[in-house]
């Protein structure tokens, strides 16, 4: 049986027809507490109540989207034109944003994870910085308008997360310097 110490107020209620009358003791009585106990703060509350998951969840869409694309671009374009198809910079982030997604996703479950994802995304954001840079020197308007979008469709998903894994870095650093103190 659990125990508390917990101050209670009886709380009486008064017969609607004509009140109660005091030779009676009163019809209903029940207990109610006077002051709420405060909670237990769960692990990570500050950083989950920001909604990391929802900043995964469209990182990971970003990193499939990226993926597909490198993919589209491995198959159709000579490797030797141009660095986006020589390095493979979309697959490669695309499936570094898809894990450091799906490991901020598992925060929930697993808030131990908060070191795993903080890493995660700072490899994420220095690949994709070298990625952007690859995909800058080698942006050029070239006689194949397709590819030339294809290029900048790219360009604005890697940008995109690139400031997705910064969000969730700042957020994770924060989570893990106050939860030092």
């Amino acid at each position: 049986m659990a125990k508390a110490d917990i101050a209670m107020d009886i709380q009486r209620h008064e017969d609607p027809a004509g009140g109660r009358r005091d030779d009676e003791g009163p019809l209903i009585k029940y207990y109610r507490a006077s002051e709420a106990l405060p909670g237990t703060v769960p692990v990570l509350h500050g950083l989950l109540k920001k909604g990391p998951s929802t900043c995964a969840a469209v990182q990971m869409s970003c990193g499939i989207l990226s993926f597909g694309i490198g993919v589209v671009f491995a198959a159709s374009f000579n490797i030797n034109n141009n660095l986006l198809s020589l390095f493979r910079v979309p697959i490669v982030t695309g499936i570094m944003f898809v894990v450091a997604g799906t490991l901020s996703n598992l925060l929930y479950k697993s808030p131990g994870l908060l070191q795993t994802c903080f890493i995660a995304n700072i490899s994420c954001l220095l690949v994709s910085g070298v990625g952007v840079i690859l995909l800058a020197v080698d942006l050029h308007p070239s006689q194949d308008q397709i590819q030339y979008k294809m290029e900048v469709l790219v360009l604005c998903v890697t940008l995109m997360d690139m400031l997705i894994a910064a969000v969730l870095i700042y957020w994770f650093y924060r989570e893990k310097r106050d939860h030092k103190q």
